[in-house]
């Protein structure tokens, strides 16, 4: 295996675990741990929050320290194993809230230093498609353990027992990319070439509060899909699949979005991945079937990671030396819209009996969002069909 591919599928598999398992193994087993470990829906919220308040601690904690890179992602590997098996080993809340805590500061940790060792090699590469290869990574995590845990629910398979061999496998998938975390990259010595004429076509400042808004937008969806799923459609045996559509959505898009990059700027692209998530949320609540579920999600779940790249490739053109600490900053930001929005989105539909309301507030923060993407910096643009990188 070539040193390019090797360091494009080391990056996809650390966003698989950080994201994929770390932050939102949770969607899918939600449900499980409500039938069979008495979690009450609110219960879900707390641990939903408390997990993206340890990611916004870790985030912080990257902009303020300057971690070694090497060991912050294997320790960040070892914390998701340890924190994920946890969650089946303990019992109750206080326990629950604790592994889920450790398991948001470490998704952060190996988020932000992730994806700068990531870019940084592959940059160098020149290879477009291996970039959005390494951003693939948090939907093959959402797919294989959405269809693992849709599998195992025919098998009687606990949640308890679920948590346990998502962190066996953590541990397993950390072992193989050890070596390589530690193995010094020729490519991380070189300049990168990878920053073109492309510029920045707005400031730091709005593309920071937009991802912020965001992060509260596409979360409450992403949290509580398939309870959604399960409430629209009363078929509790089929709400376990709209998660791995989900994922696999998000897949194709972020495969696709070099080629999408070549003719719109990053900011343009950010405010059309807005647009898609309105228009899922406007299908979940006006078309409540199978079809239009299944439209929805993957409306919203494809743009999952296109966000999430086109906002690191913005930053790239911002700070083109080095850009770990505005990766920081930006995943700080995300970070609080995603700890504000599960636990408002469980307490209005507690209240209500409903997730319309919550679903209305998630639509109408994303217009808010689009709007800041699009103010832009005077007299700078980016040509249709320059390819930024």
């Amino acid at each position: 295996m070539n040193a390019p591919l090797r360091i494009a599928l080391t990056g996809m598999l650390l966003l698989a675990i950080a994201l994929g398992i770390g932050r939102f193994l949770l969607t899918p087993l939600l449900p499980i741990m409500q039938a069979d470990a008495g979690l009450t829906l609110v219960g879900g919220g707390w641990l939903a929050s408390v997990n993206n308040l340890g990611y916004l601690a870790g985030a912080l904690l990257c902009t303020v320290v300057a971690l070694p890179q090497r060991r912050a992602l294997r320790g960040g590997l070892v914390a998701i194993a340890l924190s994920t098996a946890g969650m089946g080993l303990a019992h109750g809340m206080v326990p629950w809230l604790v592994w889920r805590l450790l398991a948001g500061i470490a998704a952060a940790v190996l988020v932000v230093h992730g994806i700068a060792w990531s870019m940084r090699r592959i940059s160098a590469s020149a290879h477009p498609l291996l970039e959005a290869l390494v951003f693939t990574g948090t939907g093959v995590g959402i797919v294989v353990s959405g269809v693992v845990v849709a599998g195992t629910q025919r098998m009687g398979v606990s949640s308890s027992a679920s948590w346990i061999g998502f962190g066996l496998a953590c541990a397993v998938a950390t072992v193989l990319i050890w070596h390589t975390l530690g193995k010094a990259s020729p490519a991380a010595a070189v300049h990168d070439h990878a920053v073109t004429t492309a510029r920045p076509t707005g400031p730091a400042w709005t593309l920071i509060a937009a991802y912020g808004l965001i992060g509260f937008g596409y979360v409450i969806p992403a949290t509580f899909l398939p309870v959604i799923a399960g409430e629209r459609l009363h078929l509790p045996a089929l709400r376990e699949w709209f998660w791995p559509l989900y994922g696999a959505a998000t897949v194709v898009l972020t495969l696709l979005l070099p080629r999408i990059l070549r003719h719109i700027d990053n900011r343009s692209a950010l405010a059309g991945t807005c647009i898609s998530m309105i228009a899922g949320i406007a299908l979940i609540l006006a078309w409540p079937s199978i079809i239009g579920l299944a439209l929805a999600t993957m409306l919203i779940g494809g743009v999952l990671m296109p966000i999430v790249m086109v906002v690191m490739r913005e930053a790239r053109l911002l700070m083109p030396h080095d850009h770990t600490r505005l990766i920081a900053a930006l995943t700080t930001a995300f970070g609080v819209g995603q700890i504000v929005g599960p636990l408002t989105a469980a307490w209005l539909a507690a209240r209500q009996h409903s997730f319309d309301a919550p679903l209305m507030i998630a639509a109408l923060t994303l217009v808010a969002a689009s709007g800041l993407v699009l103010v832009r910096t005077r007299g700078v643009a980016v040509p249709v069909g320059e390819t930024q990188r």
